[in-house]
């Protein structure tokens, strides 16, 4: 099963590119940069997380051979891995923190479903999910939280919202006391994503068992897109098609939720207007620039992670 492990860390780093070299609004992409964050972080990150991919998917090989158990996957010690690696070329800079969340526990599942069936069924790959995730520990949960220590997650306007709560604030970041109790409370990681799930969409996918990726955001991307050919203009549509369904996560954190409704809304505009085929790409253009008016406060960054997440479901769907 190496050269499934190798094909599956190939189309990881591909599926980063792929999403990160494809013109979305708002976002880093070949053409267009922030004052902190370049293109150039996105192909250094590729490149320096081969070992962290390779591992992970590895790991999924080795649990759906026996020779692991759910419980010694180490989903936060893959994660703490990853984050660890990138910032040996990016540093500190968050530019792939959400990618790698949603990575990490793909990979496994992928490694162990097509090892284990020898095709790919999202409905099988969603409850391998669900047993890898029931899987993790404490310990995966302190790792997590030594991977934040690297690349701290940005966005305190959550904290403002009716959704955080003294429970939030026992877990937060922030709290020095975090990972003591984590700890104390023998918190799991799976446990921790599901507490943060109302705060956080990437927390809600791991406790929802990948949902919004396996069940709606990959099959439309399959829909809009037939292969390597098209990829980059499906991607472009899937991100403005899931950015006019619901706030965008990152931009809640760092704006609040009414200016995500307000993203939400432009975005809505852009795709009724794609879909009546009126100009699709001025209003593309016109979407990109009030997202940018504001540097990257209004950067759509938890929607191009969940297509990314996606992007990688469809080139692992073809592998076989």
């Amino acid at each position: 099963m190496t050269d499934l492990v190798w094909k599956l860390t190939s189309a990881s780093q591909l599926s980063m590119l792929i999403e990160a070299s494809s013109p979305k609004p708002g976002n880093v992409n070949r053409v267009a940069q922030f004052s902190d964050i370049s293109y150039r972080h996105f192909l250094a990150s590729s490149a320096m997380l081969a070992h962290a991919l390779h591992a992970s998917a590895l790991q999924g090989v080795a649990l759906a051979e026996g020779e692991i158990d759910p419980h010694e996957v180490g989903l936060g010690g893959l994660i703490h891995r990853a984050v660890a690696e990138a910032a040996t070329v990016i540093g500190s800079r968050n530019t792939v923190l959400g990618t790698i969340l949603l990575y990490v526990p793909l990979l496994v599942g992928v490694g162990h479903h097509l090892t284990s069936a020898g095709e790919f069924s999202k409905t099988q790959l969603k409850s391998d999910l669900h047993r890898i995730l029931a899987g993790t520990t404490v310990k995966d949960a302190v790792d997590l939280y030594r991977a934040f220590h690297i690349c701290r997650p940005s966005g305190n306007m959550i904290r403002q919202e009716p959704s955080w709560s003294k429970t939030h604030d026992r877990y937060d970041i922030e709290n020095p006391d975090a990972m003591k109790n984590i700890t104390e409370d023998g918190v799991t990681l799976l446990d921790l994503f599901r507490i943060s799930a109302p705060v956080d969409e990437i927390a809600n996918e791991w406790a929802t068992g990948f949902d919004l990726v396996l069940n709606h955001v990959y099959p439309f991307l399959d829909n809009v897109s037939t292969g390597i050919e098209d990829i980059e203009e499906g991607v472009v549509k899937t991100y403005v098609w899931l950015l006019a369904r619901r706030p965008d996560g990152l931009i809640v954190k760092k704006a609040g939720l009414d200016r995500a409704e307000e993203v939400r809304s432009l975005a809505s505009q852009v795709l009724a207007g794609w879909e009546e085929a009126r100009g699709a790409e001025d209003l593309l253009n016109r979407l990109d620039d009030a997202l940018r008016r504001e540097g990257n406060l209004l950067n759509p960054g938890t929607t191009a992670d969940l297509v990314s997440a996606s992007v990688l479901c469809k080139l692992t769907s073809k592998m076989l």
